[in-house]
């Protein structure tokens, strides 16, 4: 069996420190100048030369040490000696787990994912209690058996019920990159025992993946256990401002700064959302122009700027911002350019009820070419656009301006045979809206046609709903009075 490549780093240290955590203090003290010497000379055969002599003098007997050593010719790649000690080890006790986990990272650090799995399993076989011969052969089937590495950890769980399985099994998810697995077992694990490094590597796992309230409550675990660690109070932070809690947030943006300062434009946009958060705008933009001046390559502040601008009602402000922010993102999102589309939603708002017939065409003309714009550079959201310019129109009651996108949008839609179900949502809706512009022009025939369409492709339509609704009430009206 070939893998692709094992991350074995974080499997090889941990395996090295349970073995080294059963050593005595001259064991641990002779290896320390022979590892720094290795490292320094890795390609160097005589490197530690008389370090080694004393220390295979000592420790010729002793397979922990035998394998210890093996571990620091494994950290620089030297795949012989680390393979030669492990074979001592195991001559002078064959039931030493470690020494057979040892010859499985060679081979996993040698892309043999096969060969590193066969020497896990013997190790489990022989030593049962190990811990680490069980996540290592895990870590080994993660992405190409995932079934088979879930199964070992329920034996490991099995055979060693005290194991904190779930906040290994956790970590070396998370250090894997595979986070929903990850965030499945760190809520499995008991909060209240994870230490600082795997509470942190809970708390980013769920900010991650969207899961702000648990998120929270972990960096906040973090913050009272350790009140140092400046991450917990960023990761409370982060997730008070994803959740909408201003008020939280302000206390931690505070906190974060009294801790490190003002020279982090990351935590300077962040405390400038806790600000915007609170309405207080003006305060909020001038922590944003002082990240622009910690940071000019950092383009975030504009946006935030631009934000802050449009809330506080201007619009000629925020499109500024807006525009610079987008002339230096060369990777602007679809929701960047909405963004900006939105502002000029708002300006039309203010016009129409200003009676200003003028000034809503002049902003919806804009907001069109905002949209087109972006259909320029990615022809394939066509639909997108034009979808986004008819319910701009259909939501500031330009319904008029609302039905030839709304047209062109099932054009588009109504006969691609793979939608997916966003195209499905925007046929849906452009034939409820075109469906209901004609129920409001008495043109029930047309009405009813579009009606008809939209329930097939999206049966929950509220607008569809209730056309079918007053449909039935007006045909058992009419029955009865026949009768």
């Amino acid at each position: 069996m070939k893998a692709m490549k094992y991350l074995v780093g974080g499997a090889l240290m941990l395996s090295m420190s349970v073995a080294a955590n059963a050593q005595v203090l001259d064991y641990n003290t002779m290896i320390e100048p022979i590892v720094k010497e290795l490292k320094a000379n890795p390609t160097d055969k005589n490197a530690a030369k008389d370090l080694l002599k004393a220390y295979n003098k000592a420790f010729k007997k002793n397979p922990e040490a035998l394998t210890a050593l093996g571990n620091a010719y494994l950290t620089v790649k030297n795949f012989d000696m680390a393979n030669y000690y492990a074979d001592l080890a195991i001559a002078r006790d064959k039931h030493y787990g470690n020494a057979y986990i040892l010859k499985g990272d060679v081979q996993a650090m040698q892309d043999d994912g096969g060969g590193a799995a066969m020497w896990y399993r013997q190790s489990i076989e022989l030593d049962p209690k190990n811990p680490q011969a069980y996540m290592s052969y895990s870590n080994v089937y993660r992405k190409i058996d995932p079934e088979e590495s879930e199964r070992m950890l329920v034996e490991l769980k099995k055979n060693m019920p005290d194991f904190p399985l779930e906040a290994e099994a956790a970590h070396s998810f998370y250090n894997t990159g595979n986070y929903d697995k990850a965030l499945e077992y760190f809520l499995k694990s008991d909060m209240s025992k994870l230490d600082e490094a795997y509470l942190t590597e809970y708390s980013v796992t769920a900010t991650l993946l969207g899961n702000r309230e648990k998120a929270l409550e972990v960096a906040k675990m973090g913050v009272s256990k350790f009140p140092k660690n400046v991450s917990f109070i960023r990761l409370a932070l982060i997730n008070t401002i994803g959740l909408e809690q201003f008020e939280q947030a302000l206390i931690y943006a505070e906190k974060l700064t009294a801790a490190e300062g003002n020279e982090n434009s990351g935590d300077l946009c962040y405390y400038g959302q806790a600000l915007a958060g609170n309405k207080r705008y003006e305060e909020a933009i001038k922590k944003y122009e002082e990240a622009l001046a910690v940071d000019a390559s950092n383009i975030m502040p504009y946006k935030y700027i631009a934000d802050a601008y449009n809330d506080m009602g201007e619009e000629d402000k925020a499109l500024e911002y807006s525009a610079k922010y987008l002339d230096k993102n060369p990777n602007a999102k679809l929701s960047d350019y909405r963004d900006i589309a939105d502002i000029y939603v708002n300006k039309m708002k203010k016009a129409k009820e200003a009676g200003n017939a003028a000034d809503v065409d002049a902003n919806f003309n804009k907001l069109v070419a905002v949209y087109d714009q972006v259909i320029a550079k990615y022809p394939q959201v066509k639909a997108w656009g034009a979808y986004q310019k008819a319910n701009a129109a259909f939501t500031a009651e330009l319904d008029d301006k609302s039905v030839p996108y709304f047209t062109e949008v099932i054009s588009l839609l109504e006969n691609k045979a793979d939608r997916n179900d966003s195209d499905n949502f925007y046929l849906g809706s452009a034939y409820s809206r075109l469906g209901y512009y004609y129920w409001t022009k008495d043109d029930l025939e047309t009405a009813g046609s579009y009606f008809d369409k939209c329930v097939k492709v999206t049966p929950d339509d509220n607008i569809a709903k209730a056309w079918f609704q007053k449909k039935a009430e007006a045909e058992a009206e009419q029955a009865g009075g026949e009768n």
